[in-house]
């Protein structure tokens, strides 16, 4: 989420020449020049897309700044609920692997709930790995939806041997036999309500695709 607002961001594109002219450039010409320098030095290596050949002036690299912020999408936070829930552990696990530096660059303030986590941040996987948290995100839930398909998989893989176990004990199709009985036992009838429940869970199964 941005700190800024809109308006403020184009106050200062229209401002920052003016400003900077009259104090910091007239005041300190070697700060101004040093600050250029490490600010242009910042941009390059928090985005080294950027094209700043251009821009190697103070007031150019704040209205670069100010400009990109204007285009681009507010940076997603996460709370310490929400990445428990993503990485299938508890808060007070998050808690701790923000004490123990896994989210580079990172202090939790205080011992509660509101910290806000930002997705640029990086995170040190369990393996040495250390990706941008968004990465490290968007890989997890994809694990944990390759999981859920495999479980899906199989479990339909279990109902379809039911239904055919019933089946061979019963000589043909639900429809064919006890389906079509006006008069069932009473171990038919436990059959035949255990094998409409199977068949109404395959049919959400293959729904559910």
């Amino acid at each position: 989420m941005f700190m800024s607002s809109k308006q403020e961001r184009e106050l200062v594109i229209e401002k920052s020449e003016q400003v900077l002219e009259h104090t910091v450039k007239q005041a300190d010409p070697e700060f101004y020049h040093a600050l250029s320098n490490v600010l242009r030095d910042y941009i390059v290596v928090t985005n080294p897309r950027k094209e700043l050949a251009f821009r190697q002036d103070l007031r150019d690299l704040i209205r670069l700044m100010a400009e990109t912020v204007n285009q681009a999408k507010p940076v997603r936070t996460f709370s310490t609920g929400e990445l428990a829930r993503i990485f299938g552990v508890s808060v007070q696990a998050i808690n701790k692997w923000i004490d123990e530096g896994r989210f580079l660059g990172y202090k939790r303030e205080g011992n509660h709930r509101h910290n806000r986590i930002p997705e640029t941040v990086s995170f040190a996987m369990r393996t040495g790995e250390v990706l941008p948290l968004e990465e490290a995100i968007a890989m997890y839930e994809r694990q944990l939806l390759e999981q859920q398909v495999d479980v899906t998989v199989d479990h339909r893989d279990e109902v379809l041997d039911e239904i055919s176990r019933l089946m061979k004990k019963h000589g043909g199709t639900y429809e064919m036999t006890l389906g079509a009985k006006n008069e069932r036992t009473a171990p038919e009838e436990r059959d035949a309500s255990i094998w409409l429940a199977l068949l109404e869970e395959l049919r959400e199964i293959n729904e559910a695709k």
